[in-house]
C-alpha cells in the first residue's frame, strides 16, 4: 500500500503511513513483496516532511519474535532460528540470502562474482567458493535503541576493544518500526561468567585493550557511562567493550564536565578488573593490599583524574613487559601418544623438543611442545594433524632455534606461532578440497622461553597450569557445550554428560583462515605446563589428572600414567600428553 500524502510503500495490512501518519485509503493498495526500509538516524527525507502534521499511530501489536524463515535489510537476511525472545528485546540466528566470497588471505568479502583478485590485498580468488555468511541479531521494539553504535559506525569510530555490530537499521515488520544490529554468529564471552581470581597477566593484557579503547571514545567525546562485568568480553588475551548502545555522546553543554565522565569511566574499568584478578571489590576505606603488578589501577581508584586512558594503557603495556621477561629455570619434557582401547587408528600427532645453549653460564631454556587431534578418518584426520606437526618442526628450526644459538633477538612468539598456524591451516584447507574429504585438527601450541609460555588452541585439545596446590584449565574449548557453559544454558556438570560434547565449531582446515585463542602464563620452578588432546580430558577428571602428576617422579612418568588412566576409564579415543616441568 503506497500513502497518497508521502509516496511511501507500507505493508498491504497498515491502515497509518509509517512515514507521516496518514490514513491509508483502500483504493491506493498495491502489492509488494519486499518491506521498507529507513537509516536510523534522520535523513534530509524526513526533515522535508517534518511540517506536516501527524496524526495517532494505531496501537502496538505485540512484541512477537518473527518466524522462521522471515526476511530482513529489503531480504539481505533470512532468519535461520529464534535465539532469545523477550518483551523489549529478541535475538536471532540469521544467513545471509546472498553468496559472498572470503579472500583466503585476508578474509575481506568478496560480493562480486565477477572479481579475480581480491580487492584488499591482491590475493588470488580462484580457489575461493561461495559461501552463506551467518549472524546474530538483535531485535529491539525501540527505534533508536542502538542509535549510539550508529553514530560509532557512521562516524568510522573503530578500535579493536570495541565490539560494535557490523550495521544497525530500522524496519517495520508488525507495525511499528524496530531496530535491528546485525553482529557475529559468536559472542565474546561474558566476563561475568569468568571464575575469580584470573591471573593477573592476562587481566593486565585485557587492561591494555579496554584502556585504549577508552581513550580512542574519549577524543571522540563519548563515555562509557556505568560499567558492570556484563560489559566486557573476552577471548584469550583480548578484552572488549560491550553494550555500546549504552554508551553517550556528550553534547556540547557537557563538555565542560568531560573529565569528570572520563575519570568515571575509568574508575569503574580499573575497578572491574582488579576484582578480575584478585576476586576483592575495591573499597576505599580498606584500600589493599593488591598484589604490585596492580599498582596501576590502585593508582586510578584512588586518585580519580589523574591520569588519562591513554596513560593508563602506557602503564599498564610497561607493567606487562616487565613481567613478560623470561627467567632463567630448567625445563624438562615427558611425552606419550596412544591409540586408546575402542579406535584402531591414532590420529593424534605430536611434537615436543627442547634445547638449551648456555655461555659464560648464562642462557635460556627453549621448548615447543604441541599435540594435534586430527578429524575425518584414514588419509584425512592422521594427514592433517602430521600436517601442522611437521609445519612446526619445519620453521621451528630456522626462526627460534637458529636465531637463539647465534644470540640474535628471536620473533614474537605470539606472531610467529600465529604465522606457522595460518600456513599449516592453509596447507590443510587446500590439500583437504583437493582430496576431496572432510580432514581437519584440533591444536594446542606452547612456546617457552624460560619460565614464559605462550600458549594458542584450535579447537578443544587443551593447555593446564599444573602447580604444588592446584590445577588450572588455561585455554578455553572451541565446542558447543563449552559455549553453553559461557552463556550459562547449562552447568559445567551438564557439560560432562552433553550429547553433544564432541561438537567443535572451530578446527584448522575448515576455512581458508583460522583465528587461535591466545594465551601467556609464567611458571614457578616446581610448577608444570600439561597439553592434552581430549581423549585424556573427556576421560580423567582434571583433579585426577593433578593428582597422577603430583605423584609422580617425572614428568615421563607423569604421561605414561596419564595415558594408563584413561585407557583404564574407557580409552574411547586417541589420547596425548606432553608435561613441560619447571625446575631451578
Amino acid at each position: 500500500m503506497r500513502c497518497s500524502r508521502c509516496g511511501a510503500e507500507n505493508r498491504p495490512s497498515a491502515r497509518f503511513c509509517q512515514n507521516c501518519g496518514a490514513a491509508l485509503e483502500a483504493s491506493s493498495r498495491i502489492r509488494s513483496s519486499r518491506q521498507p526500509t529507513k537509516p536510523l538516524l534522520p535523513t534530509s527525507s524526513h526533515a522535508q516532511t517534518a511540517d506536516v502534521p501527524t496524526r495517532p499511530l494505531p496501537a502496538p501489536v505485540a512484541f512477537a519474535p518473527l518466524p522462521e524463515g522471515a526476511l530482513l535489510k529489503e531480504g539481505q537476511y533470512a532468519v535461520l532460528e529464534v535465539r532469545a525472545a523477550g518483551e523489549q528485546m529478541n535475538e536471532y540466528l540469521v544467513e545471509e540470502t546472498q553468496p559472498v566470497r572470503l579472500c583466503p588471505q585476508c578474509r575481506a568479502e568478496v560480493r562480486s562474482p565477477d572479481e579475480r583478485f581480491c580487492v584488499a590485498c591482491g590475493a588470488d580468488l580462484s580457489d575461493a567458493a561461495p559461501v552463506l555468511l551467518r549472524y546474530r541479531v538483535r531485535e529491539s521494539a525501540h527505534e533508536r535503541a542502538f542509535v549510539v553504535p550508529a553514530l560509532l559506525l557512521q562516524a568510522g569510530v573503530d578500535h579493536p576493544g570495541l565490539f560494535l555490530p557490523r550495521e544497525v537499521f530500522t524496519e517495520a515488520p508488525y507495525g511499528p518500526p524496530r531496530a535491528y544490529a546485525v553482529e557475529t554468529e559468536h559472542l565474546p564471552v561474558l566476563a561475568a561468567s569468568l571464575p575469580v581470581p584470573q591471573e593477573s597477566l592476562r587481566v593486565l593484557e585485557w587492561g591494555i585493550t579496554l584502556a585504549r579503547a577508552l581513550e580512542h571514545l574519549h577524543r571522540q567525546g563519548i563515555t562509557l557511562g556505568e560499567m558492570d562485568l556484563g560489559r566486557i568480553g573476552v577471548e584469550g588475551d583480548r578484552a572488549f567493550w560491550l553494550s555500546l548502545e549504552n554508551a553517550q555522546v556528550l553534547s556540547a553543554a557537557e563538555q565542560s564536565r568531560a573529565t569528570a565522565y572520563f575519570a568515571r569511566d575509568l574508575a569503574g574499568m580499573a575497578a572491574l578488573l582488579l576484582y578480575l584478578a584478585t576476586g576483592r571489590a575495591w573499597d576505599l576505606r580498606r584500600p589493599g593490599p593488591f598484589p604490585p603488578e596492580l599498582e596501576v589501577l590502585v593508582r586510578v581508584l584512588a586518585n580519580p583524574g589523574a591520569l588519562t586512558a591513554g596513560q593508563v594503557a602506557a602503564m599498564l603495556e610497561e607493567r606487562l613487559a616487565q613481567m613478560r621477561r623470561p627467567a632463567h629455570v630448567t625445563l624438562t619434557l615427558g611425552c606419550r601418544t596412544d591409540v586408546g582401547m575402542e579406535r584402531t587408528l591414532n590420529e593424534d600427532s605430536l611434537l615436543a623438543l627442547q634445547t638449551v645453549m648456555a655461555f659464560r653460564s648464562q642462557g635460556i631454556p627453549v621448548a615447543l611442545a604441541a599435540i594435534a587431534d586430527g578429524m575425518g578418518g584414514h588419509e584425512a584426520g592422521d594427514v592433517a594433524s602430521q600436517i601442522v606437526i611437521r609445519t612446526l618442526a619445519q620453521r621451528v628450526g630456522g626462526e627460534i632455534l637458529a636465531p637463539h644459538a647465534a644470540g640474535q633477538p628471536l620473533p614474537t612468539p605470539r606472531e610467529w606461532l600465529s604465522a606457522v598456524i595460518q600456513q599449516a591451516n592453509w596447507t590443510i584447507y587446500n590439500q583437504r578440497r583437493v582430496a576431496g574429504t572432510d580432514m581437519g585438527t584440533t591444536l594446542v601450541v606452547a612456546l617457552m622461553l624460560g619460565d614464559a609460555a605462550t600458549i594458542a588452541n584450535i579447537g578443544d585439545s587443551r593447555a593446564y597450569h599444573l602447580r604444588p596446590d592446584g590445577i588450572e584449565q588455561i585455554t578455553v574449548d572451541h565446542s558447543l557445550v563449552e559455549r553453553l557453559v559461557a552463556t550459562g544454558q547449562i552447568t559445567r556438570e551438564e557439560a560432562a554428560t552433553h550429547p553433544q560434547k564432541n561438537v567443535i565449531y572451530r578446527t584448522l582446515g575448515d576455512k581458508p583462515r583460522v583465528e587461535a585463542d591466545f594465551f601467556e602464563r609464567r611458571l614457578a620452578p616446581g610448577e608444570a605446563l600439561l597439553l592434552c588432546s581430549d581423549g585424556l580430558s573427556g576421560m580423567v577428571p582434571d583433579e585426577h589428572i593433578w593428582h597422577i602428576w603430583r605423584t609422580s617422579t617425572s614428568p615421563q612418568e607423569a604421561c605414561d600414567r596419564l595415558v594408563e588412566a584413561a585407557n583404564s576409564a574407557g580409552g574411547e579415543d586417541n589420547i596425548s600428553v606432553i608435561v613441560v616441568q619447571v625446575g631451578r
